[in-house]
């Protein structure tokens, strides 16, 4: 298995982004490291909706761990 997974984000007032993401890091760091990398401020509690497995994803959990896979489209809500 690939250690990075290609994702698209999307987040509300901001475009599409397609992106290389590490499959080993927890949800949540990987929402901190979206918001300084895009250079946006994410409001506490920010949570990741995962397409095609339609749930929420758990910020303590790794992509990886939630099965998320290659292609998958990640809202922030």
């Amino acid at each position: 298995m690939d250690d990075y997974i290609m994702i698209t984000f999307q987040a509300e007032n901001i475009d599409s982004v397609d992106l290389k993401v590490p499959v080993f890091v927890k949800t949540g760091e990987l929402i901190s490291m979206l918001s300084k990398a895009l250079r946006l401020t994410f409001k506490e509690g920010s949570r990741l909706q995962a397409e095609p497995l339609g749930r929420i994803l758990d910020n303590n959990l790794t992509l990886l761990q939630e099965g998320v896979e290659h292609g998958a489209l990640l809202t922030l809500i």
